[in-house]
């Protein structure tokens, strides 16, 4: 299958032959930033990261501004909810194309006790890998015995409850 410009095609038919079907990106092509009572349509960001550089290159003014006290809102279906950068990629994905992500900025107050705040709890290949291990080390602890001799003598000890 070859790809040309957004149009899928099958290796088998020609360019001139086949008939567009649209490639679906998860993605919306833009987003539509407001800040201030100004809207400026920018590419949709695909981490929470590369979202904070184009509000500050969409509004000059934030660039002053530390990135973490930038934030990005939108509507739900009641309310106004943040998009917090754990969440970015799951709601921008859900996003329709040029939809409203409203660009606040947070109060510096209150920033200072986020430092004691455990990181997202989200699970990583390292922390498995590292949970397996230590799972590992701590059952080899527990299974070692106190007396010394073979297994099966270790397992009969252990049902008779010596």
């Amino acid at each position: 299958m070859k790809l040309y410009l957004g149009i899928r095609q099958s290796a088998a038919s020609s360019s001139t032959a086949a008939t567009p079907d649209p490639v679906k990106d998860d993605f919306p092509e833009a987003l539509t930033y407001r800040f201030n009572d100004n809207s400026a349509w920018v590419p949709a960001a695909r981490t929470h990261d590369e979202a904070v550089d184009l509000a500050k290159h969409a509004y000059p003014e934030l660039r002053g501004i530390r990135r973490d006290r930038i934030t990005f809102h939108t509507t739900g279906k009641s309310s106004i909810a943040c998009i917090t950068p754990a969440a970015w990629q799951l709601v921008v994905r859900r996003l329709p194309p040029y939809h409203v992500v409203d660009v606040r900025i947070r109060d510096v107050e209150g920033l200072e006790d986020d430092t004691d705040l455990p990181g997202y709890p989200y699970v990583t290949t390292n922390t498995i890998q590292r949970e397996k291990e230590e799972g590992y080390l701590l059952q080899k602890e527990v299974s070692r015995p106190e007396t010394g001799g073979n297994r099966l003598s270790r397992v009969i000890s252990c049902v008779r409850g010596n």
